[in-house]
């Protein structure tokens, strides 16, 4: 009797590590896919909205070689860097629109490709984990040019926008605009991982495991408005841009960012869908008002 009992814990042993490994590798495949890099030839440039502009080549803080455009302004000290969202590029509309309102402003506008997206190199993407050390390369390049951070400004867009909110964070950069971005990714992804996968919720520890384990990629870690709330205490201005119809990631997103940052500017808009506000006829003076807004907030501490 305790011989067969003993064989019958065994084999409920050996199946449930079985099932374990099998619930890790079905992880593993898909955290490899939703990860796997999307690199495509731009789409348009620069020159399409009446920009000069040249490549150039970044790099990023743990080394991956990244592809940009710089639209230089002649005679002026201030400087953005424009983020793409998810599986863009560089030539995304709403990064290529945005350029010349900066560009207007008297702004030098760094647009790049983050790692596995447009023609930049890496063999994994991150949705705002790794890519923080883009945008901190791209600080980098801007600060070897003689640009400090406190007269640059990060604007990103979804992925982009999780992505500026968790880079600023100690490095003194004068301003954050954060369009339809995501608060917090694990959150996000409880929702979305079960349509994009096939598989029911139960599978998404597994998939945020296996990527922590395998590829580096910690989804736990990714909670933007965490940064938020640390942007707050360093009286870095924060712009948040959210329409309520955005159907990939939810108008929600922008309470939990104000949650965290109650001194935020909020845009709130009805019917502009995901990181669509570009297209609204007040789109430039909005922005312009929130740039104008922190040069004078500048400014004034500077007399002071």
């Amino acid at each position: 009797m305790k011989g067969s009992l003993r064989r019958v814990s065994l084999r409920a042993g050996a199946l449930a590590v079985l099932l374990a490994l099998a619930y890790l590798a079905i992880g593993y495949v898909v955290a490899a896919q939703l990860t796997a890099p999307d690199t495509v030839a731009p789409e348009r440039t620069p020159a399409e909205v009446g920009l000069d502009f040249r490549e150039v080549d970044l790099r990023s803080t743990d080394g991956v070689d990244l592809a940009g455009w710089w639209v230089p302004e002649e005679d002026s000290s201030r400087a953005v860097v424009l983020v793409h969202g998810w599986g863009g590029d560089k030539s995304n509309d709403p990064v290529v629109e945005t350029a010349p309102v900066y560009a207007g402003a008297e702004y030098n506008v760094l647009m790049l490709d983050l790692r596995g997206h447009g023609v930049s190199e890496s063999d994994r993407r991150t949705l705002g984990y790794r890519e923080v050390r883009d945008v901190r390369g791209a600080l980098s390049w801007l600060g070897e040019r003689g640009f400090g951070a406190k007269d640059v400004t990060l604007h990103g867009f979804s992925m982009g926008a999780a992505t500026v909110v968790r880079s600023a964070p100690g490095s003194g950069v004068a301003a954050v605009v954060a369009d339809s971005g995501y608060a917090d990714l694990p959150l996000l992804l409880r929702e979305e991982l079960p349509e994009t996968s096939g598989l029911p919720g139960i599978f998404n520890p597994g998939i945020f495991l296996a990527a922590y384990l395998f590829l580096d990629f910690d989804v736990w870690d990714v909670r933007p408005e965490e940064e938020a709330s640390r942007l707050s205490g360093e009286g870095v201005p924060l712009f948040v841009i959210h329409s309520r119809d955005d159907e990939v990631v939810p108008f929600e997103n922008s309470g939990m960012f104000l949650g965290a940052y109650p001194g935020a500017v909020l845009w709130e808009l009805e019917d502009a869908g995901h990181i669509g506000a570009y297209k609204e006829p007040d789109y430039e003076e909005r922005l312009l008002e929130f740039l104008e807004a922190t040069e004078r907030r500048d400014a004034a501490q500077t007399a002071s």
